[in-house]
Formats: structure tokens, C-alpha cells, sequence
């Protein structure tokens, strides 16, 4: 069961550092340009839930670590969740402001620093 979590957690990580990359290698959008997509605050609010979630993951996998049999089940919850911030930013990926990236990557880095 550890090891289906640490391939969960792997996937996981994997998705979210492509999100990253993809958005860390499209080009900056003109200031004219984000004003036309959506709202910026809108993608705050993704962000939002973003580090709300990376923020209950690690409870989880903190719980997983110490041998807690019971975390396992919170991990279907977890990926429900996952799955629609995933989407979420996977769109959102083209459209941040430099600002929004700078925080996407800082909520990544948490996430990787808590699982090593």
C-alpha cells in the first residue's frame, strides 16, 4: 500500500512540474494581454485552492510517513481534488501574470520539500 502511495505522490509531482514547465517556458503575455483573458483574480483563486490542497497532501503524507493506516483512505479524496486543480492550471499555465508563476513555483517547491 506505501508504494502505491509513493507512485501516487510521484505522478502527482510529475503533473504539477510539467504545469510548471510549460508555463515557465511560454512566453510572458503583454500586460494588454492578460487584461483580455480572464480575470486575474480568477486564476488567483485557482492558486488559492492549489496551496490549500498542497497543504492538506502533506498532512496526508506526513500521516503516511509515520505509518498511519488511515491516511490511505484520505488519498480518493485527495485525487478528486487534484485532478480538477490539475485541469485548472493546465489552462491557467498560458494565462498567469510573471507574479502568479512566482507563486505556482514557490507552492511547488513546497510540495517537493516535504516529500523528500
Amino acid at each position: 500500500m506505501k508504494k502505491l502511495f509513493f507512485l501516487v505522490i510521484a505522478a502527482m509531482f510529475g503533473m504539477t512540474a510539467g504545469i510548471n514547465a510549460n508555463a515557465a517556458t511560454s512566453s510572458v503575455m503583454s500586460a494588454s494581454a492578460v487584461a483580455a483573458s480572464s480575470s486575474s483574480s480568477d486564476w488567483d483563486k485557482v492558486l488559492d485552492s492549489y496551496e490549500k490542497y498542497v497543504n492538506e497532501y502533506i498532512v496526508v503524507y506526513k500521516k503516511v510517513q509515520a505509518g498511519d493506516a488511515s491516511a490511505y483512505s484520505q488519498l480518493a479524496s485527495l485525487m478528486e481534488k487534484y485532478q480538477k486543480l490539475a485541469d485548472q492550471l493546465d489552462k491557467a499555465s498560458d494565462e498567469l501574470t510573471a507574479s502568479q508563476l512566482a507563486r505556482l513555483q514557490k507552492i511547488n517547491a513546497k510540495l517537493a520539500k516535504a516529500i523528500q
